[in-house]
C-alpha cells in the first residue's frame, strides 16, 4: 500500500480501532459488573444448575421427564417440544400454503377471491390474536372425554388429540391406542389442546406469507411449461405437481427460509397460552427457579439460534438437491 492511500485511509482504520476498543470495554465493564452484583447476592454463577434434580413436571414429554430429572434434561423436553410445534407448524403452514398459492391463479373467479382474502385477511391480524382466538374459543368448543370424537384409534376432545403410539414391548414393536377411561385418556400419543392451537395459529398465519412467495416462483415458470406437459398427456394437476412446482420451488426456497424462521421464533409466543416449550420452561420455570438469569437466558438465544441455523441448513439442502435434479 502507498503512503497516499494510507494517509487516506488511517483515520478510518484508527476510527474502526477506537470503536473495537469501546465496545470491548463496555462488554468487559457490563460483565465485570454483573460478576460483582452476583457476589453480593451471594448468587452461584456458572452452567452447573443444569445436573440439579428440577423438582418439577411438564405437561408434554417426548422424552421421560420426572420432578426427579436434572435441569439439563429440562431444557432438552423444551427444545423437542419447540421443534414439534415447529415441524407440525411449518409442514401444515406449507401445505396450505401451496394450495392457496395455485388457487390465487386459478381461472375460476370465485376460488381465486377466496385464496385471495385468505391471504390478505390472514397476515393483517396479529398472530398472537389468532393463537388466542384457536386457544380460547376453538379448542373451548371440543367436546368432554365421554363423548370424544373418534375417527378409528384417533380421538378428539377438550383434553387433546390423542394419536395411536409404537412401542416396543415383550412380544416386539407394538401399537398402543388411546383408551377413553373416565374423565381421562391412557395410552397413545397426545397432542395438547396449547399445541394445537399453537400449531394452527402458527400455520394459518405464516401460510399466508408462503402462498406470496410460492405464487411469484410458479409465476416464474415458463408457461410453455405447463403447455409442454399438456401436450404429452398430463393433466393439470399432474401438470403442476410434477413440472411447474419443481421449478417453482427452486426460485422460491430461498425466500422461504426467511419465513419458516420467523415461524420458528414466532413460536415462542407459545408462553402466551401455557404450552412448555423453550421460553417457558428455559426461559420461566428454570429461569425463576435457580435465579440465573444471564445463564438461562444465554440457553434460550442459543436455542432459538441452533433451531433457525438447522432450518437454513434443511432448506439449503433441499434447494441444492432440487438444483441437481434439474441440472441432470
Amino acid at each position: 500500500m502507498s503512503r497516499a492511500v494510507l494517509r487516506e485511509r488511517l483515520p478510518g482504520y484508527v476510527g474502526q480501532v477506537l470503536l473495537l476498543a469501546a465496545v470491548a470495554w463496555l462488554a468487559w465493564a457490563g460483565v465485570a459488573n454483573f460478576v460483582h452484583n452476583l457476589r453480593q447476592l451471594h448468587i452461584a454463577s456458572g452452567f452447573g444448575f443444569l445436573q440439579v434434580q428440577a423438582g418439577f413436571e411438564i405437561a408434554q414429554t417426548p422424552i421421560d421427564f420426572g420432578p426427579g430429572s436434572t435441569y439439563l434434561r429440562a431444557v432438552v423436553v423444551a427444545a423437542l417440544n419447540t421443534l414439534i410445534v415447529v415441524a407440525l407448524a411449518a409442514a401444515l403452514g406449507t401445505a396450505i400454503a401451496l394450495a392457496v398459492a395455485f388457487g390465487r391463479l386459478a381461472a375460476q373467479p370465485l376460488l381465486r377471491g377466496a385464496c385471495t382474502a385468505w391471504v390478505e385477511v390472514f397476515r393483517n391480524i396479529p398472530l398472537l390474536l389468532q393463537i388466542f382466538f384457536w386457544y380460547f374459543s376453538a379448542m373451548a368448543l371440543l367436546p368432554a372425554v365421554a363423548d370424544s370424537l373418534q375417527v378409528g384409534d384417533i380421538l378428539l376432545n377438550n383434553r387433546g388429540l390423542f394419536l395411536p403410539r409404537l412401542h416396543w414391548d415383550a412380544q416386539g414393536l407394538g401399537l398402543e391406542r388411546p383408551v377413553a377411561e373416565g374423565l381421562n385418556v391412557s395410552g397413545g400419543w397426545v397432542l395438547l389442546p396449547e399445541l394445537m392451537a399453537l400449531t394452527l395459529g402458527l400455520a394459518i398465519y405464516n401460510s399466508a406469507f408462503l402462498a406470496e412467495i410460492f405464487r411469484a416462483g410458479i409465476q416464474s415458470v415458463p408457461r410453455g411449461q405447463s403447455e409442454a406437459a399438456a401436450s404429452v398427456g398430463l393433466s393439470g394437476a399432474r401438470a403442476a405437481l410434477l413440472v411447474v412446482l419443481p421449478q417453482a420451488l427452486r426460485l422460491a426456497l430461498p425466500p422461504a427460509a426467511g419465513q419458516y424462521q420467523s415461524l420458528a421464533k414466532a413460536s415462542s409466543l407459545a408462553a402466551a397460552i401455557g404450552y412448555p416449550d423453550i421460553m417457558q420452561i428455559v426461559g420461566g420455570t428454570v429461569l425463576s427457579q435457580t435465579s440465573q438469569a444471564l445463564e438461562a437466558m444465554t440457553l434460550v438465544l442459543l436455542l432459538y439460534a441452533v433451531i433457525n441455523l438447522l432450518i437454513a441448513l434443511a432448506v439449503n439442502l433441499a434447494n441444492g438437491r432440487l438444483l441437481r435434479r434439474q441440472a441432470r
